[in-house]
């Protein structure tokens, strides 16, 4: 057991340059936008506001393990959008949101708040996670949740000492059909939500983090 121990230690120490394993907590503030049954079909339309907060652990130069908590209202207006059926459909909705998610962000260049050169990077992530919202009364009204699946991509870069700032794209699909908050009824004509196409939603907005943590032995070469 003690050499299966040392052999960790040596493995995540060998030749390469240390690099300092930092914490990174901030905040993420932009807009939302939803892509369903209702309004808009724009995948990048922010109509509302999105505000949050972001925790990563430096793992690497070259990816982190993150968890981001963010708060939004998603809203649909059929008036809004370029489709003539909705238009005359007419149908609208608000619903707010919380969600939070984990998962691992790949930096394309060696980034980090500490290390002299490894100043800014364009990145991806993807993460696993729950959201939290109401339905409407004919769905059981009150608050449920639905697994979401968050990809995207951004740029980050240094701000100042230990405090960075980046700009951030990102998909949510989930894996119900309800957050429009409306039924589907075939004997309706004007209430036609197709069942079969689950809503996704984006968010859109910068990222500001600060850094903290003592310097670790971590030392990839890659």
């Amino acid at each position: 057991m003690k050499k299966k121990i040392v052999f960790v230690i040596l493995f995540f120490c060998v030749s390469g340059g240390v690099f300092s394993q930092i914490n990174e907590i901030g905040l993420f503030a932009g807009g939302s936008n939803y892509i369903g049954d209702i309004g808009r079909t724009n995948y990048i339309y922010p109509n509302s506001f999105a505000v949050g907060g972001i925790y990563k652990w430096n793992m690497h130069p070259h990816y982190s393990i993150r968890a981001t908590y963010i708060y939004s209202k998603l809203s649909g207006d059929d008036s809004e959008s370029n489709n003539s059926f909705r238009k005359y459909r007419d149908l609208s909705f608000t619903n707010d949101i919380h969600e939070l998610a984990v998962g691992i962000e790949y930096h394309f260049f060696k980034y980090s708040l500490s290390k002299t050169g490894y100043t800014n990077t364009p990145y991806v992530f993807l993460e696993a996670g729950t959201v939290n919202y109401g339905t409407s009364e004919e769905l059981g009204g009150g608050r449920t949740f639905n697994f979401t699946m968050p990809f995207g991509a951004g740029f980050k870069t240094i701000l100042a000492p230990n405090i960075g700032i980046g700009f951030e794209l990102g998909f949510r699909y989930t894996f119900k059909d309800d957050i429009d908050s409306y039924p589907f009824d075939p004997d309706d004509p004007n209430v036609q939500i197709n069942p079969n196409n689950n809503d996704w939603y984006v968010f859109t907005g910068i990222t500001l983090v600060f850094g903290f943590g003592r310097e670790g032995c971590y030392t990839g070469s890659f």
